[in-house]
């Protein structure tokens, strides 16, 4: 028997003899023996060694085997460990009261070499068992106590697992396994997911949300759903995980401050603009000659007020975009001579920061997208690297290349870097690295919640690597468009 895998039975009798008798009996066949020479030295071994198999007499001077026996039960660590009583009698009674004590078989003196070695064995086949049964229950009380929902599929998406939340929230029956999810989830609610979700559910990672709208007998119901794919070791579908959280509450919330973020956008645009071009003109002096101070304060009100200006536009984008069905018209974008004009006319508007971008890209590689969206997505990835950079130049690094999946574009800086903490909470609306955010910094935090939008919207993916002091690096996959 392989040394690492050797199976580990303690033996417990106050007779020496008799441990040295087991020992050659057990030790023959290869397993490794542990003893003890006493009731109280054996209960310390069972919860410090956790053997595979307690061999135990019941006659011992300190402590009954039946006494050891029921102090391992009610212990947590040794509950399931297979207790064989060693007993000099066959009398029914003694095993009466072996069996209330909770072992598992006996063995009568003077042994019996085959009947010990099959006891034995069959025994530790039933601690495997056990052990796998106590994890499943484990598992499955844990999983029915999770706040979210959590349904598991087969390769042909019926429902294998539903916990109670599931079952409740996708009106289920708990124990209504074999239901076709998408037929239910199609019939019942309006799914929010652009592109194969059918064939997405079976590949990759994928996340939507479903709604179920008000009646007179129900409330409305938004669903976020997360789905995984678990592959055996022939990288063979063995099940589709996926969580549902109950997101009412936080979507109703969204729409209202979407709703107030489309008011007020839209309603500061012309005030902005009447600022901005009235105090233009009065530094310009159209209005009389100013004085020096007169004029410093004029071109502070102007800075400001573009500043301003900028901050609605991007807001204005951000409420476009997020609140309105996409217009995904595509053109061709070869992104050599693309990216070489995109980046220059930033660095153009940027003139009071030294700005150094170095473009790597193969010839001939075009990307089919909006070129509006396109530039929304360059330019707030670029600006991100540019407002969160404190060195004397801004560095970055724009490298295009083909994968089998389509293309990748990754943009790297020199920028401060983001906490691992903070990575995934940074494509969140508003959100800015708290750390850093000090008022000081450009924009409110929408431009990579804008940029996630539009990359998920022509079924790409987003992905960000970084760590303080190291800069950041963001790479683009954008899939093969098939004609």
């Amino acid at each position: 028997m392989d040394e690492e895998k050797k199976r580990r039975i303690l033996c417990v009798d106050d007779e020496p003899d008799n441990l040295r008798l087991l020992e050659m009996l057990l030790l023959r066949d290869g397993y490794e023996i542990l003893s003890a020479d006493c009731g109280g030295e054996g209960l310390s071994k069972a919860a410090s060694e956790k053997p595979d198999l307690i061999v135990l007499d019941i006659e011992m001077p300190d402590m009954s085997g039946y006494d050891v026996l029921r102090k391992l039960r009610a212990d947590e660590i040794t509950r399931l460990i297979p207790v064989i009583l060693i007993t000099a009698f066959s009398e029914a009674e003694y095993r009466a009261k072996g069996i209330e004590a909770g072992c598992d078989d006996f063995i009568v003196r003077p042994f019996d070499r085959n009947e010990v070695l099959t006891k034995v064995d069959t025994l530790l086949k039933l601690s495997d068992a056990r052990a796998l049964i106590d994890e499943t229950e484990k598992v499955e009380y844990i999983v029915d106590q999770i706040a979210d929902g959590v349904v598991v599929f087969d390769g042909m998406l019926k429902i294998t697992r539903i916990n109670q939340k599931a079952a409740t929230l996708l009106s289920i029956p708990a124990a209504d396994t074999g239901v076709d999810f998408l037929e239910h989830l199609n019939k019942h609610f309006k799914v929010r997911y652009e592109g194969n979700l059918k064939g997405d559910l079976r590949s990759k990672v994928v996340s939507f949300d479903v709604e179920r709208e008000a009646t007179d007998q129900t409330k409305p119901l938004m669903l976020e759903v997360k789905s995984s794919v678990v592959r055996n070791p022939l990288r063979e579908i063995s099940t589709i995980v996926m969580i549902l959280t109950d997101v009412t509450m936080l979507r109703m919330g969204e729409e209202l401050k979407q709703n107030f973020m489309n008011l007020i956008s839209h309603k500061l645009r012309t005030p902005v603009s009447v600022i901005t071009e009235s105090s233009s003109m009065l530094a310009e002096g159209v209005f009389g000659k100013l004085t020096k101070e007169q004029k410093e304060f004029a071109s502070m009100i102007l800075e400001k007020s573009y500043a301003l200006g900028d901050l609605v536009e991007k807001l204005i984008n951000f409420t476009t975009i997020t609140s309105q069905k996409l217009d995904l018209t595509r053109q061709s974008i070869a992104l050599k001579d693309y990216l070489t004009k995109l980046t220059s006319s930033i660095i153009q508007r940027r003139k009071d920061r030294e700005i150094n971008i170095n473009i790597d890209c193969p010839d001939g590689v075009i990307v089919e997208m909006n070129e509006a969206h396109f530039d929304l997505i360059i330019e707030n990835l670029i600006e991100n690297s540019i407002k969160f950079n404190d060195g004397d130049v801004v560095k970055v690094a724009i490298t295009v290349m083909r994968t089998n999946e389509g293309t990748m574009i990754s943009i790297s800086d020199n920028s401060r870097g983001i906490p691992s903490e903070e990575i995934e909470k940074v494509f969140e609306k508003f959100y800015q690295v708290e750390k850093y955010f000090t008022g000081n910094v450009e924009g409110v935090g929408l431009g990579l919640a804008l940029v996630k939008r539009l990359v998920g919207a022509y079924g790409g993916e987003i992905q960000i690597e970084s760590a303080v002091g190291k800069g950041s690096v963001v790479n683009i996959q954008l899939p093969k468009i098939v004609p």
